[in-house]
């Protein structure tokens, strides 16, 4: 008898493939959008403007940057940048190549690289741990996605950029000491750090107390901290002379001639780091919510999309639910290095809570990015001692997370 050539033929599926295919595909494609965002998004250029500046010869922008909204720091008939310098100085060789062009390079260009990088840099932090790679993945995508991360790597405009730079430079330093532990690469790293965002910097405390507390001689402790810090005081000194060429004194950076809104300029009025921005700024990273969209302006109805971004900032515990995680455990069982890495993040948190900025126009509280790093290392040393893989419940927190900033990103962006 012929064979039915019509016989339907049985398609086995691997089921556990299939539902890590489902699991993965929605925050491979998040990730995919946040990339593509960051190359067509222009935004504020003034990282690559500076580094125009620093090819010619000079440390004043060369066009103007606006007004208002762009923080320009005018002075003596010029106008200035308050941020660190060493964003402008990574910007350097590309802008110099595009200006024999005369084409104008923009940040996006080699941001999405800096975002690729920072996410290789999670993703070996989790395997160093002894994750799977599967769980190391979600780490990632937790990270990139479910933090406040998703607003930074969104649009390239120049705050923004700084934060990617310290961002990257805090993993490299942590990915360092994780495995070859050269303390002159994490001093470099360090310094650089100092002249890109100086809360950030403060991730130095982790590696003193880790060499302090380490039981070694005070001989191999001082060759290690003259390695830590050597580049620091000499980025210092640098700083100092790039403060003063500009205005006349190693200590100013020019903040005080800035051009802000009215409201920026009241709170500056208090002083640019007092304990008076306190109460302001721990209710803007622990309480403050997403702004609710009503029908029209004298009703309380809500209308689609319901909430939106909030602009002046977001609870983390909104963009990052997955901190919870923190305080389910004693301190006696966080891990010796989790604990100094919670300790640095603390002082970089006091910093931030003193300054008088907001952060704003932003999505979730972006200066968390100076403490999240180290934040989020802690939380898989803590998390690997203490439950091991990755349940189902903390996937859903890490990936749902992306879901929903990504909600909040959208009102963020348009």
């Amino acid at each position: 008898m012929k064979a039915n050539i019509f016989q339907k033929k049985t398609i086995v599926i691997d089921r556990k493939l299939a539902r890590t295919v489902a699991i993965f595909i929605i925050p491979v494609v998040l990730y995919l959008t946040l990339i593509s965002i960051g190359l067509v998004g222009e935004g504020s250029q003034q990282f690559s403007q500076l580094a125009e500046s620093f090819v010619h010869g000079h440390t004043y922008f060369l066009h103007p940057i606006g007004g208002v909204g762009e923080d320009p720091v005018f002075y003596h008939g010029k106008v200035y940048w308050d941020e660190g310098p060493f964003p402008s100085i990574v910007l350097m060789p590309f802008v110099a190549v595009f200006n024999i062009w005369h084409s104008f390079f923009y940040q996006g260009y080699v941001k999405w690289l800096l975002v690729l990088l920072i996410s290789l840099f999670v993703y070996k932090l989790a395997r160093k741990l002894n994750f799977t790679k599967s769980d190391s993945l979600i780490w990632m995508f937790g990270f990139t996605l479910g933090s406040v991360f998703m607003g930074i790597a969104s649009v390239s405009s120049g705050w923004l950029f700084a934060q990617i730079i310290g961002a990257l430079l805090t993993f490299w330093g942590l990915y360092e000491y994780m495995t070859k532990r050269r303390w002159w690469l994490i001093g470099l790293l360090t310094a650089c750090l100092l002249l890109t965002r100086i809360p950030a910097a403060a991730i130095v405390v982790f590696y003193l107390l880790v060499i302090f507390l380490a039981k070694t001689d005070w001989k191999t402790k001082r060759k290690q901290l003259f390695q830590l810090l050597i580049f620091s005081v000499i980025a210092i000194a640098l700083l100092g002379a790039y403060n003063w060429q500009r205005f006349g004194s190693p200590l100013d950076n020019g903040n005080q001639y800035q051009l802000l809104s009215l409201a920026s300029s009241e709170a500056r009025s208090m002083g640019v780091v007092s304990p008076s921005h306190i109460p302001t700024n721990l209710y803007t990273i622990l309480l403050r919510a997403p702004t609710p969209v009503l029908i029209n302006n004298v009703s309380w109805s809500l209308k689609a999309p319901w909430v939106e971004n909030n602009p002046l900032g977001v609870s983390i515990f909104i963009t990052s639910p997955w901190l919870l995680y923190l305080f389910t455990k004693r301190w006696s069982k966080y891990p010796r290095d989790a604990k100094y890495l919670v300790i640095a993040s603390l002082v970089i948190l006091v910093l931030l809570l003193c300054y008088f900025g907001d952060g704003a126009d932003q999505m979730g509280y972006r200066y968390a990015m100076d403490f999240m790093p180290g934040l989020f290392l802690a939380l898989m040393m803590i998390y690997r001692k203490n439950t091991g893989a990755i349940s189902t419940g903390m996937k859903i927190l890490l990936l749902g997370s992306g879901v929903t900033n990504f909600y909040l990103l959208v009102s963020y962006i348009r």
